[in-house]
């Protein structure tokens, strides 16, 4: 078990030899699958089609339309509840089966916005504790490398750099752990390490959201951390010269010339979750109209001269609810079941896929599911550049 801690990616190889193995046997003893077990199948346009089952419902809530959301003004917090009034029952797909599927999955970034994987994580594995997961060292040395290793397979970017993790381990407040003031060191820790400490927790997010607009992104390289700043170094130059040639910011998608840069929020449950599950829409069932541009405040690493404010506005999406948007989950998700979420992506903004290629998300409420225990999750939020 020494080996976990110094190759994390090594639970993860070794599963799937084992997979691999039980797989082949499967195919080798038997030549024709068992009517009993044997799904049925068919892969068209990026879906799958299995057997109907009864669909599992879920409460969404998003802005009703004619309200103007009001600002919060503690770090990372949305609206209020009450302002995301429109509540919608609606179907959710489960995509459990897609687990094991790797990149034959029909649920991928390119389309979707998402996917999902099966990936162990040495955080898991002993000598490791469930108190690990508030070990910033450990999650610093073991659980972030892991991410940014699946991050660099799955889309094929030369670099990956995390500038968050995020902890949840409430039932939904409005007002949680995450607003808690940071002092001047922590504002300047890497990466910023969101819900570690104690009372400082975050809960579920019940409110349809996408957590960077496009400005928002942007803002985000230049604003959040000097690290950030740095790392996305080309990405912000090559955006300034084209401001600087006169190119207007809502051009810049079209214009840009850059590489290519995209951020990701890769969220595991630290427990099988048995309420509040993650939900994701698919970005293209989401027609422009339905998205609200919102600002929420984010504490400030990088400080022009002369400003003093400890925190700086970034754009997000709230969302106009309509009964035809397309919502994903995994049923009774398990530690070891990881969704990737894209939350922007500049060659889908060139190409017009969505709005940049993010997908909206959220948690949701399953009928009888309210006296369960709270969720406990973990999400790294990272950058790509290709």
């Amino acid at each position: 078990m020494i080996y976990y801690r110094f190759f994390p990616f090594y639970p993860y190889l070794f599963q799937s030899f084992l997979r691999a193995v039980s797989f082949s046997s499967r195919v080798c003893t038997s030549n024709q699958p068992s009517p009993q077990t044997t799904l049925q199948r068919t892969s068209t346009m990026g879906s799958i089609s299995e057997p109907p089952s009864p669909p599992t419902y879920g409460a969404f809530r998003y802005i009703s339309k004619g309200t103007k959301p009001t600002p919060s003004t503690h770090f990372y917090h949305l609206p209020t509840l009450a302002e995301f009034s429109d509540v919608r029952s609606l179907p959710m797909t489960d995509i459990r089966s897609s687990l094991d599927q790797g990149e034959d999955s029909p649920y991928k970034l390119s389309t979707h916005g998402f996917t999902a994987r099966r990936s162990p994580t040495a955080m898991a594995s002993p000598p490791s504790t469930h108190s690990d997961w508030t070990n910033e060292t450990l999650l610093r040395e073991i659980y972030i490398p892991e991410i940014e290793t699946l991050v660099k397979f799955l889309t094929g970017a030369k670099k990956v750099f995390t500038d968050q993790l995020v902890m949840r381990n409430n039932i939904h407040t409005e007002i949680d752990g995450l607003a808690r003031e940071e002092s001047e060191a922590e504002m300047l820790e890497f990466p910023k390490m969101v819900g570690t400490r104690a009372g400082s927790g975050g809960s579920p997010a019940p409110k349809v959201h996408l957590d960077y607009a496009p400005e928002g992104a942007r803002t985000h390289l230049r604003k959040y951390h000097p690290r950030t700043r740095e790392f996305a170094r080309e990405v912000v130059d090559a955006e300034d010269r084209l401001l600087g040639a006169g190119v207007k910011l809502e051009e810049m998608g079209s214009r840009y010339d850059g590489p290519r840069w995209a951020m990701f929020s890769i969220w595991r449950p630290l427990k099988t979750v048995r309420r509040d599950p993650l939900a994701l829409s698919d970005c293209r069932s989401f027609p422009v109209e339905d998205y609200v541009e919102f600002s929420v405040v984010f504490p400030t690493g990088v400080r022009e001269e002369g400003d003093v404010e400890r925190g700086h506005r970034e754009n997000v999406f709230l969302a106009y609810g309509r009964d035809s948007h397309e919502w994903y989950w995994i049923s009774k998700q398990e530690p070891d079941e990881v969704l990737v979420i894209q939350l922007f992506d500049s060659l889908a903004e060139k190409e017009g896929r969505g709005v940049a290629g993010g997908v909206m998300h959220s948690s949701v409420t399953i009928e009888g599911t309210e006296q369960e225990e709270a969720r406990e999750s973990v999400e790294v939020r990272c950058i790509a550049i290709w």
